[in-house]
């Protein structure tokens, strides 16, 4: 009885065959609501701050016409070496608003594995990389590099990233796509040879969907955390996009990984639905 029709239904707003944009169906339909959660953050401190998508629709708009005023559009791809801050979200929304394509890239990443995956041969040749201040200095590295954006959370100064997107319009209407059109190119771990550039069409956000409800079990009350990397396939897909997707709001923890720490965000925030990736014997399963 199983019926792709009415699974699309379920799942999204839009329609697949003549207008869809991953940015409306992970953002805009659901900042109507201004006080609906999109993003509990908690920084490396513990400090916590709450993100709604009435502010991710409004931030993401801004970036998008910045991206705009850059020249980049519909196709064009953006690369995120960025940590997990709320930045990753107007930056990956922003881009997938004016039909563009983001590159997630692991912060682990040293120049030459970012080569190989932006400006090497079968890279993405990304139009921008934006980054924060620790990751910066590893594209000093990387040979033909594209221009980047600096995001300085926490280090205000003059031409900021918050300068530059306060001087654009939080208005910036979604553009049009099928499903055939691809809003994510993530690249493969290279475990296995080369690292091959998988570029997921809009059409995946079917699969984001029920895994959300089906895999996951997502329900209205919970409070979700997904520990995966936003840099590898697992996080991008259900720590930010699928949680999104549902009009779910998603926990972010900035730090890395410590028992202690995995331990305070699960109680102090409730965690009830809790998610990971688990790397294994060179294989990476959920």
């Amino acid at each position: 009885s199983f019926s792709i029709t009415e699974l699309a239904a379920e799942v999204l707003a839009g329609d697949l065959g003549k207008s869809v944009n991953a940015a409306f169906e992970c953002c805009d339909r659901w900042a109507a609501d201004p006080n609906r959660v999109a993003i509990h953050w908690i920084g490396k401190d513990f400090a916590e701050e709450t993100i709604t998508f009435a502010e991710l629709r409004d931030q993401s708009a801004r970036f998008a016409n910045l991206l705009r005023a850059r020249g980049i559009g519909k196709g064009d791809v953006v690369g995120g070496l960025l940590p997990r801050i709320p930045e990753l979200f107007v930056v990956a929304l922003g881009t997938w608003r004016l039909g563009a394509i983001y590159q997630p890239l692991f912060t682990a990443f040293g120049p030459a594995a970012i080569e190989s995956r932006v400006t090497g041969a079968g890279g993405s040749h990304a139009k921008l990389i934006v980054t924060d201040a620790a990751n910066l200095p590893k594209l000093d590295g990387v040979a033909n590099c594209p221009p980047s954006l600096l995001i300085d959370r926490g280090n205000p100064g003059a031409a900021t990233f918050a300068a530059a997107m306060a001087a654009q319009s939080p208005i910036c209407d979604p553009v049009p796509l099928t499903g055939a059109d691809p809003f994510v190119i993530l690249f493969t771990s290279g475990t296995t040879g080369k690292p091959k550039g998988v570029r997921w069409p809009l059409t995946s956000l079917l699969n984001l969907g029920a895994y959300m409800r089906d895999a996951i079990g997502l329900r209205p009350d919970d409070r979700f955390w997904n520990v995966a990397d936003p840099g590898w396939a697992y996080g991008m897909a259900f720590a930010v996009t699928g949680p999104l997707l549902v009009g779910h709001a998603t926990t972010f923890h900035e730090g890395g990984f410590t028992v202690d720490g995995t331990i305070k965000v699960l109680t102090t925030c409730r965690i009830t639905n809790f998610a990971a990736a688990l790397k294994s014997a060179g294989c990476s399963n959920t």
